[in-house]
Order: structure tokens, then sequence, then C-alpha cells
């Protein structure tokens, strides 16, 4: 008599968690699984792996060490959502078009004045872009950190200028800002040319005194090391806290910064022109995220990391020693501490289903009115908000 062949599901169900884990991990199916076996199959593995994940992770954000700062807790709804309604004749297209009508996600945010500013990445439809949006930068006003106004039209974005052979046709994006300590409010911004051939990410740099107004200075690496230029990304600089602000922070006469994937490690003397340091601060692939805070035991540093079971980007926490910024020699990187799990990932329905499923992205954490404000993009298309005490 001949015994039928064990499909994936009999595999799963025989094997328990190990195997479920271990196939999403290796991406593994059977040869022997129909097409219909093979995809339920997947989603089960893929749901255990991400239960158990989940688990393990929140045991962990139950029992934080000392040098963490949470855990968080989210605001269960979204604080800024795309809006149809906002529109904006854009300078290249020559006419009227809805700005933040695909996606509002990925925010830089400051305190200011009693009230907490989101510089934003909003999508709206772009036929010259490859895939079809194009990005620019929005700003939010609250007195809570929750409930935002918007202003009507963007305050950053590609126009018919010596930069837009950076910004043009994918705009700009993923953004930090810090304060200098001159007042000076310094932008890190994403810009893309939107091309499927030839496709170039740069990291540039604007400044304001007031979020509204910016004046654009171009590619972060373009005066000392313009080999650089493309492929950079996402810069977050070591800051230190003063009160509800975070003012650019000085290391041995330098700002440093963390950026792109692998956090790569630049300084600077202006917060303007930048120098490629030669170093990753985050070995593994990480892009750096909300904030690199200075504090008396180290840096500590956020970061976000690709896929796993619980997404395909998590937030992550380090403590960093200050020397490792100046020095290649330091062991294990100069890490000194490390989260063992993610402590921001996708839960609610809008973390998971959007333009990019199950990703939380953040760029912004700032103390305001006694905590911490986490500001996240979730599903590449909402943000939303997480908060923790500040400890005393």
């Amino acid at each position: 008599m001949n015994k039928r062949k064990p499909t994936c599901r009999d595999l799963l169900k025989s094997a328990g968690m190990a195997v479920a884990m271990t196939a999403v991990a290796a991406g593994f199916v059977p040869p022997f699984a129909t097409g219909a076996e093979d995809e339920a199959a997947r989603a089960a593995a893929q749901e255990s792996a991400r239960i158990a994940a989940m688990a393990k992770a929140k045991a962990t954000q139950a029992h934080i060490e000392g040098w963490e700062l949470g855990p968080f807790v989210k605001h269960p709804e979204p604080v800024l959502r795309p809006n149809t309604n906002s529109v904006f004749k854009c300078p290249i297209m020559g006419k009227e078009t809805r700005w933040e009508e695909m996606n509002t996600y990925n925010p830089a945010a400051v305190v200011k004045d009693g009230k907490v500013y989101l510089l934003y990445r909003a999508d709206g439809h772009n036929p010259a872009c490859a895939w079809g949006r194009v990005c620019r930068i929005g700003l939010a006003v609250s007195e809570d950190g929750i409930h935002f106004t918007r202003r009507p039209e963007p305050v950053l974005y590609p126009e018919n200028d010596a930069f837009k052979q950076y910004e043009w046709a994918g705009g700009c994006e993923d953004l930090h800002v810090i304060e200098g300590e001159d007042g000076v409010y310094y932008m890190n911004y994403t810009t893309h040319t939107g091309q499927h051939l030839g496709v170039k990410d740069t990291m540039s740099i604007a400044t304001s005194r007031d979020l509204v107004h910016w004046a654009k200075h171009g590619p972060a690496f373009l005066k000392f090391n313009p080999d650089k230029i493309n492929g950079s990304r996402s810069g977050v600089v070591v800051s230190r806290r003063v009160g509800d602000k975070l003012i650019a922070a000085k290391i041995d006469g330098k700002y440093w910064m963390f950026y792109t994937h692998g956090c790569a490690l630049a300084w600077s003397e202006d917060l303007i022109n930048w120098h490629w340091a030669g170093k990753a601060g985050w070995p593994r692939g990480a892009e750096a995220g909300a904030i690199a805070l200075l504090r008396d035991d180290g840096i500590l540093l956020m970061a976000q990391t690709g896929a796993g079971p619980l997404g395909g980007w998590t937030l992550w926490q380090q403590l960093h020693d200050r020397a490792d910024l100046t020095t290649k020699q330091l062991p294990n990187n100069g890490i000194l501490k490390e989260q063992k799990d993610p402590f921001l990932w996708p839960e609610y329905a809008w973390e998971i289903k959007g333009m990019t499923g199950y990703t939380t992205v953040c760029n912004a954490l700032v103390p305001f009115k006694g905590k911490w404000f986490l500001y996240y993009g979730a599903a590449d298309t909402y943000t939303g908000v997480a908060t923790c005490p500040i400890a005393p």
C-alpha cells in the first residue's frame, strides 16, 4: 500500500514551531507540495513565527534594562493619515496636484515654543516617476503631541532649481531634523531620482529658523566626499537633551552622524558639509533611526532593521561607546549593550496593511511634557506615535 507523501501542512503540524520559524527564515517550501498547500503552509508558518516572536519581544520589554528607553505604549490610531483635499501647484509639473493623497509617514519631529512640529513625508501621484509617486515634506503642529493641524502646502519639495537633478522625479523623503546651538534647524533629507535605471538616493541638507522656510544646501557629501553622494540616506545627528529640546552635540570638537544602512559614520564642523568616516556603527545593515542621544553612559542609538518574523522593518536600541566615533580599535565595534528583541513592531491593522505592509519606520523621538514621544511611519502609509515616561 502506497503511503501519501507528507504535505507542508503535515510537516508543520508534526515538527511544530521550530520548523515553522526555520521555514520562514529560509524561505523553504518542500518540492512535493501543491501550489495551494504551499501558500497555505507559508502563511501558517509566517503567522506561527510572528506569534512566537511577538510573545518573546513583549516578554523582553516587560523587563527592560536601565540603559534602554521604554517600554513604549502606542496610541491606537494614526496621528496623520493621507489627505485627498490638500492641493498644491507643483512648480515642475506646472499644475495643481494632491500632494499628500497617497501616504503621510516617516516624519521628523521638533519641539518648539511648547508645541510638537512634525515634518513628514507625503506622497502624491507622479507619472514621471518609475513607481508613480513623488515625495514632498509637509508640516503639522500639535499642542498635545497627538492631535495635529497641518499646513495646506508642503514646506520642502522638488523645484526647478540646482537640486532638481537629485530630487526629481522621486522627490524629498525620509528625514531627520536637529537644532543647532545657533538656533538654526538642520534637516537631513533623502532625495531620489525615481528612475528604474540609475536609481539614486542622496542625503541632502536644508536649514531653517522657523521650520516653514527652508534653504537647500545640496548633498551632504558634495564638498568633501563626492564619491559618497549616491547611496547615502537617512542621517541622524548625535544630540544632547536640553529640557524639551534636542541640540546637536560635539564630541572631540566635531558633530557626528549615523546614516544610511549599516549606520555608517560621518562627521562635520558645520552640520552642512559632511566627511565620510569610513566606519559602520551597526554592521548588520540596520538603517539609522529615531535618535542618537549623547548620555553619560554612551550614545543611545535607535535603528530599524529589515525582514524578520515581526515585519519588514522593526525598531531596536543599542548603546555605543562614545570613543567608538574616533577609533576603529574598540571590541564589538564599540557596542556596549544591545537589545535582544525589537521594541517597536507592526501590530495594529493600519501598521500591517498599506503601501508596504508590516512595517514600522521611525525617524523621530522627542522629549515633550515629561514623556518621550516616538513618531513612526506605519505600513509606509500612516504616522503613529508611542510614548514612555522620561526617567528622572
